[in-house]
């Protein structure tokens, strides 16, 4: 380790410990209402970095990272979005919509509720170590759209997020001069990912939360490689796909020889299908009437400039958050 690396994680130390002092300090004396999360913020990626902007907006509570505070008051720490179901060590974990990154994850510590999880295959791993957990999927992350809408004028035929561990694959070089692509720093801040999507006709994405984030939005999207470096073997994608109604879907691998039109052509119809009132309903840490403003919230988002079918929101059973046909051209 170099001096400058030895310096930077120093100072991340720091930061930590200073935060944790803060934050123990503030649960104990403060009376601003809070609540405590557990998230990955070791690299921000869009679906880290949106957890505590999500759980802001449906709480109207400030989030604090389990991680930097001593949670002294035994306090839920609610594990929301992301493939961290494996990283928890935290006690009193309550888990609503996250998921694991492997088919060989498993808990380091039993949690103490489950809610909801992202997907059938995180489920069907929770089952098999004895572990209780009810047949509610969904990726909270789709939820954001109740939150944010930008009008974003379409600018590039083709938008292209790489995994943060793709950002320097030299593949990239194949598509950074062509205007009518955009690529996508996943890293770049929750607002920014979602207005660089929203200008995009398509979306191609080896980040998880790319192909998500899009489908929130409306935009046709495709799952690609451009390296078998993204952890898990593809079990988080999976595990999504299944949840929605997206079966037998499969990466495009990138390579020297791809070309933006062999990407295009990849696209197909597709529908998302999402029991969203059961998902919202299981939500553990907003009152009744929350719940019920989220909803019509998505009653907004799909009337809105997003070009949504209607849809029938009145009865509690099986419905389709997103009813999408794509006609990609």
């Amino acid at each position: 380790m170099t001096i400058n690396q030895k310096v930077k994680e120093l100072k991340r130390i720091l930061k930590i410990v200073k935060n944790t002092i803060y934050n123990t300090i503030k649960i104990i004396i403060s009376r601003e209402p809070y609540i405590v999360a557990f998230w990955w913020a070791g690299i921000e990626n869009w679906g880290d970095a949106l957890n505590p902007v999500l759980i802001e907006n449906m709480t109207g509570k400030k989030p604090i990272l389990s991680t930097e505070v001593l949670n002294i008051k035994k306090n839920d720490v609610y594990c929301v979005i992301g493939s961290v179901l494996g990283a928890i060590s935290e006690e009193n974990v309550v888990v609503w919509g996250s998921g694991f990154i492997s088919s060989n994850s498993q808990f380091n510590v039993k949690p103490k509720e489950i809610y909801a999880v992202r997907g059938p295959r995180t489920r069907e791993l929770i089952l098999k170590s004895g572990i209780y957990c009810p047949e509610i999927y969904g990726d909270p992350a789709i939820l954001y759209p109740c939150f944010y809408r930008p009008k974003i004028e379409k600018k590039y035929k083709l938008g292209i997020i790489p995994h943060y561990i793709d950002q320097n694959s030299p593949l990239l070089n194949i598509f950074k001069n062509e205007p009518s692509v955009l690529i996508i720093d996943i890293q770049s801040g929750v607002k920014k990912v979602v207005d660089d999507i929203c200008s995009c006709e398509r979306i191609a994405s080896s980040s998880l939360h790319g192909v998500i984030a899009a489908d929130s939005y409306d935009i046709p999207a495709i799952w690609i490689e451009f390296s078998k470096n993204v952890a898990g073997n593809g079990f988080k994608f999976y595990d999504y796909f299944e949840s929605v109604g997206r079966e037998n879907e499969v990466p495009l691998i990138i390579t020297q020889n791809t070309t933006i039109k062999e990407i295009i052509d990849q696209y197909k119809d597709y529908r998302i299908e999402f029991e969203i009132n059961k998902f919202i309903d299981s939500c553990p840490f907003i009152s009744n009437e929350e719940k019920i403003q989220l909803k019509e919230g998505i009653k907004d988002h799909k009337s809105s400039d997003i070009n949504y079918k209607q849809c029938n929101y009145s009865a509690f059973s099986k419905i389709q958050l997103i009813d999408i046909v794509f006609n990609v051209e």
